[in-house]
């Protein structure tokens, strides 16, 4: 009688034990979920619509100099229109690690990013008689406007463009340049708009049976991460390595400005953004996810974004000399940036489907 009175208190406790361990995971498996969408929501707000309400409002402000400089031509407002032109690149090169939605269905990113400067076929456009209205600057080749462009009518081909050297032409296109940067940076804010419900951000941020574009979650964590493994190898293989490979410097990115570097860890650091869920204030991002089941892998990721940085201070002068005359920086920083796109894609994807559905 006792042996069978203790094994039924001992089933009767295993059984109880079952049930709470059952709970337990069910509730976690539940508070998961939960974090999932919070960081979907955060990531929108906190990062993604953050960067361009501050993007459309700096280029306002580029547009509003410019035309001043026109009106009264000085080296105070070149200064000022130098400098917002950089502000304004330093917000949009940190939001290249998330190049979904409608600045890449819209077109918006070619349009306001393409380069190399084609110089012919600028002189070209500068030579003819085009009123610069925002139709004939908007059926231009992507090559003719945007922000290389404007880079290369500020700056001058060397770097040391001065006042006297603009001509009236120059400055009516740059003016007609910078509107239509406005208006296609502002589109983005409107396309983001959460108030409009057929918006691509509440299909981003609420994935369901019934959500024409994202059916999963998974599925928006994967556009996500791939962005983020787009923009490493964009910035490794293509905007890096190219040039260096070619010992060119005409093809480097923003070359007028000596701005390369800088673009290329503000790219860095917009996958740094979009990881930790933080630009204007710090809120939940993909290391919550990562942290809640591999704190291995949140260390690395952490580690060689740090490295890739790290690695492009590292470069000791500006990018079209340095792929000259420092080579091994500039290999090496190809390789950390490498290291990080691989990390991402050998890592990060899988953790993606095997705990995100």
């Amino acid at each position: 009688m006792h042996f069978k009175f203790v094994s039924l208190v001992f089933l009767i406790g295993i059984i109880l034990f079952s049930c709470k361990k059952s709970n337990h995971e069910e509730q976690r498996a539940e508070s998961f979920i939960e974090l999932q969408k919070l960081v979907l929501a955060d990531l929108s707000t906190n990062v993604i619509i953050s960067s361009y309400n501050d993007l459309a409002q700096t280029t306002i402000v580029l547009y509003s100099e410019i035309q001043s400089f026109n009106s009264n031509p000085t080296e105070q407002g070149l200064a000022n229109c130098r400098n917002l032109w950089k502000k304004s690149r330093q917000i949009w090169e940190q939001s290249e690690g998330f190049l979904y939605g409608p600045v890449s269905t819209d077109n918006i990113d070619p349009r306001i990013d393409t380069w190399p400067v084609d110089y012919n076929a600028l002189e070209i456009v500068l030579a003819s008689s085009n009123s610069f209205s925002p139709t004939e600057i908007s059926e231009l080749d992507d090559a003719l406007k945007g922000f290389h462009p404007i880079e290369y009518l500020l700056f001058g081909q060397n770097g040391s463009k001065t006042v006297s050297e603009f001509t009236s032409r120059e400055k009516s296109y740059l003016i007609a340049l910078a509107l239509n940067l406005k208006e296609l940076t502002n589109s983005l804010v409107t396309s983001w708009d959460v108030n409009v419900s057929t918006n691509y951000v509440n299909y981003f941020k609420s994935p369901s049976s019934s959500n024409p574009i994202y059916t999963s979650l998974n599925l928006v964590y994967l556009e996500i991460v791939n962005a983020l493994i787009g923009i490493c190898d964009e910035v490794a293989n293509g905007k890096i390595k190219e040039p260096f490979v070619a010992q060119d410097p005409l093809l480097e990115e923003s070359p007028f400005a000596f701005n390369s570097i800088t673009d290329f860890k503000n790219n860095i650091k917009s996958v740094q953004n979009v990881y930790l869920g933080k630009y204007s204030v710090d809120g939940k991002g993909l290391e919550d996810l990562v942290r809640a089941n591999n704190l291995s892998l949140d260390n690395t990721i952490k580690s060689k974004i740090a490295n890739a940085l790290s690695a492009l201070d590292a470069i000791p002068s500006s990018f079209g000399d340095a792929i000259i005359n420092s080579p091994i920086q500039v290999q090496n920083a190809i390789d950390d940036i490498n290291n990080l796109r691989d990390e991402l894609e050998s890592r990060l994807l899988p953790f993606i489907n095997t705990y995100i559905k």
